[in-house]
């Protein structure tokens, strides 16, 4: 007869009601053993379930206090019946080693019921599974786990410290966990999954642990709606894998799986053939697979560490591997697979009427092995280099399932799988898609050739399958920008580092901000035809004074690089700055910073340009000065002839506006016949460098 236990009561009330072996007092709580069918409700003490026993979570609180709050063991098979919303919480102090709810190994737990249950591991423990210990310790002496069922029910599990939110804690190998119904949400927290098991070992204490030992046994999904994940992701539901971006600002220190390994540890038995199967890795480990392993092929144990994996039925999954640590695309793991820095090793198989997404966010393929940053299987490596990384065992695609596999790296699957030989047609690395842009279904594989290299498993080409084997490409960073204004001097243009001209009053557009922009300044071509002969349209230009209204002058040239005005040689530098306060000159590299509130280039006199005054030493009086290309004429009398085009007189005494480091070419004329010519370096008045002309003078 099913007996109930308040548990709100006293302990004496509790002992008179249910029979039980033992009442353990501690000093900041008590722990009441239940060895038959009992109902929790309210806040609770401490619980040892020691017998066979259907367990009613009814709107319960139970905290550890230096254990886990709930204990399965003594070999009992228990069943929780979830009503209400429950709340089971281990004990997360340092080295208070505790589950929400410990399941001994030879123990086993199922849940049914459709209520919910938020269960929290303690230290080094997992949500609902074993603890563990800090201590890398030999395979006999390790903790092992019971088996877990889950039927029904809403349940939130969430890891303590290295340990996964079903599964295992610290250093525990896994045992058999299945789901075939309910809504789950499993998080693991430091080095752990979040199904499968908590951190395993880095590899660094081989002899006791390699990278492989410690395995998250049997994990099998037939049902339910399931999201796991190596850290707690908000609205997990919703989670917009299309973003690549998303993808980069998770929980980039994890190193383990969603479901399946934590770090270092393997996923020998990973098999989903029915239900919504949502599983996020991150930082090496696999979406769905093993943990991160270990570059250092001499801490891995290739006869232990695997990742085999089986989605079949009608089984939808998606599967992601997000960033590794820093954003280091080249250290994933794969989306279904293996993490970073494993042996060879992985079996994958899709079959069925699986519907699969497989996203690597990594330059590790989407399905297979990860190939980014593994260790060398000949360590000399002046051996064969095409087998110095770890590769797949085997890859079995089957009919009718539908696949899309993402990954940022060459292949989305690995081509280069032991038992999977596929053309180049159909794997090509030119076929390279956006995240959101839709990309084209393969559907004409009639010609794909497969074949077996290993003869164990052979790659079955689909025939009905609607299968996306794509690149992905990682966008450029949002760049903020601003519009440029130029300020320039009569009769000179700025010429960018991208070719465009652009004159005083005129605006680039698109400058961003805090970058190095180059530009040489130009003085322009002052002729009035063009080298067709026909009439220049001149540029409209502005000119700017204090406190005054800006004048408009249209009758200003231009400048092309065609050989119409004159390009200065020194180059300049610009950066419209966004946290600069002040406009600033820096004339050892020649830069300007200009803050992004007053984004005006002004091409000062004295940095860009000088203003040169041609005189004649005997007097100026109908005396003239030419420059080629800027102030040019034959001496004929405006002949409106295409050889003549150029038909401007030379200029009596002459004040010009030159880019400084520019070597010019002026004519002298005296009652317009060439008297006299030189070439000009154009620079500062060494004797007056603050004065904003330079005096050039003729011998005549």
């Amino acid at each position: 007869m099913k007996k109930t236990v308040a548990l709100l009561l006293s302990i004496l009330m509790i002992a008179t009601m249910i029979p039980f072996t033992a009442v353990t007092v501690f000093a900041e709580g008590e722990v009441v053993t239940i060895s038959g069918d009992a109902t929790i409700s309210g806040d609770n003490p401490m619980i040892d379930v020691v017998s066979d026993a259907t367990v009613t979570l009814d709107n319960a609180v139970v905290t550890g206090t230096g254990r886990s709050a709930i204990f399965v063991k003594n070999n009992a098979n228990v069943t929780f019946v979830l009503q209400g919303e429950s709340v089971v919480t281990g004990d997360n102090r340092e080295d208070m080693y505790s589950c929400g709810i410990e399941v001994e190994y030879g123990s086993s737990v199922t849940f049914e019921g459709d209520g919910a249950l938020k269960v929290s591991g303690g230290y080094y423990g997992a949500g609902i599974g074993s603890y563990g210990t800090r201590l890398n310790i030999p395979d006999y002496e390790r903790r092992m786990v019971g088996e877990i069922t889950i039927n029904s029910g809403n349940i939130e599990a969430y890891g303590g410290e290295n340990g996964a939110g079903i599964g295992t804690g610290y250093h525990v190998s896994g045992n058999t966990i299945t789901i075939n119904g309910g809504i789950v949400h499993a998080y693991g927290t430091g080095l752990s999954s979040g199904i499968g098991t908590g951190y395993g070992t880095s590899g660094g204490a081989i002899g006791v642990a390699a990278v492989g030992e410690y395995d998250a046994g049997n994990i099998i999904i037939t049902g339910g709606e399931i999201y796991a994940s190596a850290y707690y992701v908000d609205d997990i539901e919703n989670f917009d894998y299309s973003d690549l971006a998303a993808l980069n600002t998770g929980d980039k220190g994890k190193f383990s799986a969603g479901i399946g390994g934590g770090y270092g540890s393997s996923a020998s038995n990973i098999v989903i053939s029915g239900g919504k199967v949502f599983a996020l890795g991150s930082c090496g480990g696999a979406g769905i697979g093993g943990g991160r392993g270990t570059s250092k092929i001499a801490q891995i144990n290739p006869d232990l560490y695997s990742a085999n994996i089986r989605i079949c039925g009608d089984a939808e999954v998606t599967a992601i591997t997000a960033s590794s640590r820093d954003n280091e695309i080249d250290g994933g793991g794969a989306a279904i697979g293996a993490g970073r820095g494993t042996y060879d090793c992985c079996n994958v198989e899709i079959l069925d009427h699986a519907n699969v997404k497989a996203i690597s966010a990594s330059m590790s393929p989407a399905i297979g092995v990860s190939a980014c940053r593994q260790p060398y299987v000949y360590p000399d490596k002046s051996k064969d280099p095409n087998v110095i990384k770890p590769i797949t065992e085997s890859i079995t695609i089957g009919d009718n399932v539908t696949l899309y596999a993402v990954s940022m790296g060459e292949y989305a699957v690995d081509k280069n799988a032991k038992s999977l030989s596929i053309s180049d047609e159909y794997f090509g690395s030119s076929d390279r898609y956006f995240f959101g842009e839709g990309p084209v279904a393969i559907s004409d594989i009639s010609n794909v050739k497969a074949e077996s290299t290993k003869g164990e498993k052979t790659y079955t080409v689909p025939t009905g399958s609607v299968s996306l084997w794509a690149n992905i490409v990682k966008p450029e960073p949002v760049v903020p920008k601003t519009n440029l204004k130029i300020v320039a001097p009569l009769a000179m243009a700025v010429r960018m580092q991208d070719g465009n001209v652009y004159y005083s009053g005129d605006s680039v557009a698109d400058i961003e901000l805090d970058r190095v922009y180059s530009f040489q300044m130009c003085s322009v071509d002052w002729s009035t035809r063009d080298t067709n002969g026909e009439k220049k349209v001149h540029k409209p230009y502005e000119t700017f004074y204090p406190n005054k209204t800006a004048q408009i002058h249209t009758n200003h040239g231009v400048y092309s690089d065609d050989g119409i005005g004159l390009r200065g040689t020194v180059v300049l530098n610009f950066v419209v700055s966004s946290t600069a306060k002040k406009q600033a000159w820096d004339a050892d590299t020649k830069t300007f910073t200009i803050p992004k509130g007053d984004a005006v280039l002004r091409t000062d006199v004295n940095k860009c340009f000088m203003a040169y005054r041609f005189h004649f030493s005997k007097g100026d009086y109908n005396k003239q000065t030419g420059i080629p290309n800027v102030i040019y004429d034959t001496g004929k009398e405006h002949e409106n002839t295409l050889e003549d085009f150029r038909y401007n007189k030379p200029l009596e005494s002459l004040s010009v506006n030159l880019p400084l480091g520019a070597t010019v070419h002026a004519d002298a004329y005296i009652n317009y016949t060439k008297v006299g010519d030189d070439e000009v370096f154009i620079e500062i008045d060494s004797e007056n460098p603050d004065r904003c002309y330079t005096d050039y003078y003729w011998p005549y």
